[in-house]
């Protein structure tokens, strides 16, 4: 599994719809920042798409201008936690 923060900038006046859009992403939550044009994103891999291939197609979400990665975490030990299994 892997675990990414990010900050999409977005035109102050455009945030609330970039918002909306990222959110409509499968594993993606906004957690603020819309006052300052710099929302901070997490995003997880899912069953349809890996965190990758989600913080690609932020690109193409209109009124992004662009993303910066903050923070990575990957590693069979998260799924471990998750699930409550071991190998």
């Amino acid at each position: 599994m892997n675990i990414c923060s990010l900050v999409v900038h977005a035109k102050p006046e455009k945030c609330q719809a970039v918002h909306a859009r990222l959110e409509e992403f499968s594993g993606v939550e906004v957690h603020g920042g819309e006052e300052e044009g710099k929302l901070i994103v997490t995003v997880e891999d899912t069953h349809q798409n890996t965190v990758a291939d989600t913080m690609m197609a932020f690109n193409s979400v209109e009124d992004v201008i662009s993303s910066t990665l903050i923070y990575h975490y990957g590693g069979e030990d998260l799924d471990e936690e998750i699930t409550g299994e071991t190998n």
